[in-house]
């Protein structure tokens, strides 16, 4: 007969502090199908070792361990793990139960590593409960059940994947003798069944109840004595089937990650907590950036397609001083006489100090023609626009914008009829508008008076700043620039002016505004940084704290690669989550900043919500990956002894 079980010549040995230390020396030993074997000696002696290493859990510094007639000191890592899901079933001494995990969902989980189906996965899980007397506790964690019942649980996951080799590494250390004397007669239950069931034991009252007893010492066999006849053996092969297919795995993998998680709740929220920051800032400030863009460009947009400025100069960067005259009031003249303009109007420019009574505000004062508010779309809200005749004699009358109103008479709507000292002379107030588009000119309010008004009573001979013209529909803003440009060049006979239309206004502030929100998102996006440090960090102590954890799943047949997937998993799902609880706290943000910013709404769209779940599930593989590899790299035996 060919033993399930063949030691050849298997030492192991350890470098401890540089000293060499010899557990397993010289041991040979064969353990045939059917046997119930206990290993005894003291402690030291080298009975865990053993056991690991017939457990696949460590492989021998030297000589050959055959399992089945597997070569499992030639095995790899995930060689090993499919020999410990198919083979073997290990019953602990402290039962390693997940406390965050029912006493079904423990006996389930070396099942989760296969592609047993679940309805199979059912009912051995009742017919193992049923069997050993937990079938009224399967809802329980294990701190609500005794000693007794948490080995039992222990038993059943051993078996849930019908494991032909049994391993019991104490079984009875840790129970009562009542207890203890049940969970023998399972295992003399399950030997009867046909299975083989290897004890590593140091009660001699539980070695003698074995068929074979192998005492070790100093690492070595010091005896093998057979106590009772062998039985024939039941023949018994595994029963568990193979790995499942990667979309199930993936599956598998994603429950056990939210029940990890479950588990951990603090850990899970702390981990998340530098995502959802960080996305909310990220969203938040995309959404501020796209409010401020639409609320500009719907300013904008109220002056209207018809209108161009033209200005001295080549271009904003280009202007030099012998160009600032380059505009004069013939060039108006000569504008107003095309066919296809509808309304032209010098601009001047001054700033002054105004002042009534008490109060006074600094005034960017423009001088403009009659049609101005037409051109610009200035809308009168109280008094009225200034007339051909004030603008031909000079009048000393100004129109105020709101803020200037509000900071000069407070308590009035409408100011017109009051005098203002305005650079020390006196004015008079016929109206106040409100102008679309920017409100705030170089972060002065706003004052409108004749253009002649302006030129005889504060700024004297200015140049003239530019030109406003409104051109008639069906004509488009270039072709307009193009016939103004035509037009001037003929009585200039150079190019010393620029044009500028709305769309262009349109496209510098869309520019504007888009780098502005550039670079808020780019700030914002450091704390997105930073979140997945965190995540990477935590998840490193997580591997840490959770060694013992690691170990268990190992032992019970997870691949590397399971726990790898696992933890990845953990962290894209705790980036995801920190991610969609970032985009509500963005939400919410808005609503807060709605209530207290009446100017522009927070805008959100779609891009950036769909980039907040693609960076987030990314930072959680990018992070994560390090932390699951130090994980799926954890050896077996190591992981165990961790508590």
């Amino acid at each position: 007969m060919q033993p399930i079980i063949s030691l050849r010549d298997v030492s192991r040995a350890w470098t401890i502090g540089g000293q060499h230390v010899t557990v397993l020396q010289d041991i040979s030993l064969s353990i045939d199908p059917g046997e119930m074997v206990a290993i005894v000696g003291a402690s030291g002696s080298g009975k865990s070792t053993l056991m690991n290493l017939i457990g696949c859990l460590d492989r021998p510094t030297g000589g050959e361990v055959w399992l089945n007639a597997i070569p499992t000191h030639r095995a790899d890592a995930r060689q090993l793990a499919e020999l410990r899901s198919r083979y073997l079933g290990f019953i602990f001494q402290r039962y390693h139960l997940l406390p965050w995990l029912t006493a079904s969902e423990n006996i389930a989980m070396p099942a989760r590593y296969t592609a047993m189906p679940a309805s199979e996965l059912q009912a051995r899980r009742a017919s193992l409960a049923q069997q050993l007397g937990i079938a009224d506790h399967l809802h329980h964690r294990p701190a609500q059940l005794s000693g007794g019942q948490q080995q039992r649980v222990s038993v059943c996951r051993a078996l849930i994947n019908g494991a032909p080799l049994i391993l019991a590494d104490e079984p009875t250390g840790a129970l009562d003798s009542a207890s203890g004397a049940a969970l023998m007669q399972i295992l003399h239950r399950l030997h009867a069944a046909g299975h083989t069931v290897v004890m590593v034991t140091h009660d001699p009252t539980i070695a003698r109840q074995a068929q074979r007893v192998v005492t070790l010492h100093d690492g070595t066999i010091v005896s093998d004595v057979r106590q009772t006849a062998r039985d024939a053996p039941v023949p018994l092969t595994a029963r568990a089937p193979g790995r499942a297919p990667l979309p199930a795995r993936l599956g598998s993998a994603m429950l056990m990650a939210l029940r990890a998680l479950q588990g951990h709740r603090l850990r899970a929220f702390l981990s998340m907590l530098g995502i959802i920051i960080g996305i909310a800032s990220v969203v938040s400030s995309m959404a501020i950036g796209e409010g401020a863009r639409r609320a500009i460009m719907a300013e904008v947009g109220q002056l209207g397609s018809t209108t161009l400025t033209i200005h001295p100069g080549t271009g904003w960067g280009n202007q030099p001083a012998w160009m600032s005259r380059a505009l004069t009031l013939a060039d108006v003249a000569s504008l107003q006489t095309l066919p296809w303009v509808s309304g032209v109007s010098p601009l001047f420019s001054s700033t002054a100090l105004a002042v009534y009574r008490d109060r006074h505000a600094d005034l960017m004062l423009q001088g403009v023609a009659q049609d101005y508010a037409t051109l610009q779309g200035l809308h009168i809200t109280h008094g009225q626009a200034f007339s051909s005749r004030d603008v031909r004699d000079g009048e000393p009358v100004v129109i105020l914008d709101n803020t200037a109103r509000a900071t000069l008479f407070p308590n009035e709507a409408d100011p017109s009829g009051h005098i203002v000292q305005i650079a020390g002379a006196p004015w008079r107030v016929i109206g106040v508008a409100s102008r679309p588009g920017p409100q705030v000119i170089g972060g002065l309010m706003a004052g409108w008076v004749p253009w002649t008004s302006l030129q005889q009573r504060l700024a004297g001979d200015r140049p003239l700043e530019g030109i406003v013209l409104r051109f008639s529909p069906p004509l488009t803003p270039a072709t307009a620039a193009q016939r103004v440009e035509r037009h001037l060049l003929r009585t200039h006979g150079q190019r010393d002016f620029f044009t500028q239309t709305d769309d262009q206004l349109a496209a510098a502030l869309q520019k504007t505004a888009d780098s502005m929100s550039l670079l808020i998102t780019a700030i914002a996006a450091i704390s997105l940084l930073v979140g997945g440090v965190g995540v990477m960090n935590i998840m490193l102590v997580s591997v840490t704290e959770r060694t013992h954890e690691i170990g268990i799943r190992l032992s019970v047949g997870a691949r590397p690669a399971d726990i790898l997937i696992q933890f990845l998993i953990e962290a894209v799902t705790l980036c995801c989550l920190g991610g969609a609880a970032g985009v509500l706290a963005s939400w919410l943000a808005g609503q807060i900043f709605a209530l207290f910013t009446p100017a522009f709404p927070m805008v959100f769209t779609l891009l950036p919500l769909l980039l907040a779940c693609g960076v987030s599930a990314t930072i959680g593989l990018i992070f994560g990956y390090f932390p699951a590899r130090k994980a799926s790299r954890l050896p077996p035996t190591e992981a165990l002894a961790r508590e």
